[in-house]
C-alpha cells in the first residue's frame, strides 16, 4: 500500500489503579447502567427485537416433509428512545431470555439454553459458585428499556457481528453506549445451517451465510423511521470481522468498518479473509478501518496483517493493545472487572483492572472514530487522538494525508 504514514508507539504497560482488597473491589448495585463508567451520551436506550423469516431454506429436505417456512431471524436493535417516566430499564439477564413469536419459540429456547450454558461453563473455569455468580450477572442493571417509543430523527446505522460462538449479549456494552451517543446497533446472532446445526463456524462457507443473514436485516430496517442510511459502519469481534469485512464488500455505502481483536489478522483467520469472494488484494474500499487488536504474543496470539493491509483503504487507523486477553474486546472485558472475577493462574501479566480498561479505552475509540467518519466532527478525532494517548497502545494512522503529531 503506497499510502503516506506516521507512527506513534507508546511505551508499553497500561497506568492501572493498584488492585484493591477482595471486599473493595465488590461494585455496590445501583440504578445505573454496569457501563456506566463509560460516561453515557444523552440519550435514553431503546431495546426491541424484531423476527422474521428469510427466504433461505431452513427444515433439512432429507428429513422434513412440511413446508420449509424459511431460516429464522432474530434481529436485536438497540436506539435513541423516549421511555415513558415509569418505565424500568432491563437487567443483562434480559438479553439472555427471548419472548418472540411460537414458530420461534423452540428456537429462542435452545438458543437461549446454549447462551446459559456458554456462561455457566465461563464461569466454573473462574469462580467456586458459578450458578451464584450467574444470578449476580442476570440482576446487574442495563441501560436499555424494551420497546420503549425511538427519539425523532434519523440515526447513523452500526451492524454488529459476534465472534464464533458469541451469545446474545455480545458487545453489550458497546451497543448500549453507542446507542446512547445517538446511534442505532444492530446485531443478528450466530446461527447454523438447520436447526440440527445451530451453531455456526468460521468458514467463509459461514462466514458467508451470516453476512446474508445481515443482507436479509438490512432489508427489514429499512422499515424503521429513524434509520440514516446514509451513514452506515459494520463492525465484528473475533471471526465477525470477517463478517463486517464481508459486509464492506457487498455494499459501497458503508462508511466505515471496525475489528475487535477481529481474526482476519491472526494466522488462520487471515486464510479466511482470502477466501472471502469479494476478497481481491489492492481492492479499492470505500470505507476506513478501525483495527484494535491484542500486541503479538498476548495471550500466544500469532499475527498476519498482510491480507487486511493488502486492501486499498482510505484511511486504516490500528490500535495496538500490549499484555490485552481477546475477551477485553467483548463484554466480557467490562462484566469481570465489574464482578471482580479472578484471573486463572496462568494469566501472562493480564489483571482485571486491565482488561476493563482496554474495554473502556475500545468502546471510546469505536466511538470517536463513528463521529468523525460518519458525522464528520473534527472534534471527534481529537478526542480519539487523545484517548489513545495511553501506556500500552501502539497507535497507527495509515492513509488520509494526517500528519504525525507532535510529543
Amino acid at each position: 500500500m503506497k499510502l503516506s504514514f506516521w507512527i506513534v508507539v507508546i511505551a508499553s504497560g497500561f497506568a492501572i489503579v493498584p488492585t484493591l482488597h477482595a471486599a473493595q473491589r465488590r461494585r455496590p448495585m445501583t440504578s445505573r447502567p454496569f457501563w456506566s463508567s463509560l460516561k453515557p451520551g444523552t440519550y435514553k436506550v431503546g431495546f426491541r427485537v424484531i423476527y422474521f423469516r428469510d427466504h433461505r431454506p431452513w427444515l433439512s429436505s432429507a428429513t422434513n416433509t412440511t413446508p420449509d417456512p424459511g431460516r429464522p431471524i432474530r434481529l436485536s436493535v438497540w436506539y435513541p428512545a423516549n421511555p415513558a417516566p415509569s418505565a424500568n430499564a432491563m437487567r443483562y439477564g434480559d438479553y439472555l431470555h427471548h419472548s418472540g413469536p411460537a414458530d420461534f419459540q423452540p428456537w429462542n429456547d435452545k438458543m437461549d439454553q446454549l447462551d446459559r450454558e456458554s456462561w455457566l461453563s465461563d464461569l466454573r473455569d473462574e469462580v467456586p459458585d458459578a450458578a451464584k455468580m450467574f444470578a449476580v450477572l442476570r440482576a446487574l442493571p442495563a441501560a436499555a428499556y424494551r420497546d420503549a417509543p425511538a427519539v425523532p430523527g434519523q440515526f447513523p446505522l452500526f451492524l454488529f457481528s459476534g465472534g464464533k460462538a458469541s451469545r446474545a449479549d455480545a458487545n453489550v456494552e458497546l451497543a448500549e453506549y453507542l446507542a446512547s451517543h445517538g446511534y442505532v446497533v444492530a446485531i443478528v446472532p450466530q446461527l447454523g445451517p438447520s436447526p440440527q446445526e445451530l451453531e455456526l463456524g468460521s468458514s467463509p462457507r459461514e462466514i458467508g451465510l451470516h453476512a446474508d443473514d445481515y443482507d436479509a436485516a438490512l432489508i427489514q430496517l429499512h422499515t424503521l423511521p429513524n434509520i440514516d442510511f446514509q451513514h452506515i459502519a459494520v463492525g465484528g469481534h473475533s471471526a465477525g470481522g470477517e463478517v463486517a469485512v464481508e459486509l464492506a464488500f457487498r455494499h459501497s455505502e458503508v462508511n466505515a468498518v471496525v475489528g475487535l481483536d477481529a481474526s482476519y489478522g491472526m494466522l488462520g483467520g487471515v486464510r479466511v479473509l482470502r477466501q472471502l469472494p469479494g476478497y481481491v488484494s489492492g481492492r479499492q474500499m470505500n470505507a476506513a478501518l478501525l483495527d484494535l487488536r491484542r500486541a503479538e504474543g498476548s495471550q500466544d496470539v500469532k499475527l498476519d496483517l498482510t491480507a487486511i493491509d493488502a486492501l486499498h483503504w482510505p484511511e486504516i487507523y490500528r490500535l495496538v493493545f500490549d499484555k490485552a486477553y481477546h475477551g477485553d474486546f467483548t463484554e466480557w472485558g467490562m462484566i469481570a472487572y465489574v464482578l471482580s472475577i479472578p484471573m486463572p493462574a496462568n494469566s501472562h501479566d493480564h489483571t482485571r483492572e486491565l482488561g476493563y480498561r482496554v474495554n473502556v479505552r475500545v468502546c471510546e475509540a469505536v466511538l470517536y472514530f463513528l463521529e468523525a467518519r460518519l458525522r464528520s466532527r473534527v472534534d471527534a478525532l481529537t478526542k480519539f487522538l487523545s484517548s489513545v494517548q495511553n501506556p500500552g497502545i501502539a497507535y497507527t494512522h495509515v492513509g488520509g494525508g494526517s500528519k504525525a503529531p507532535q510529543n
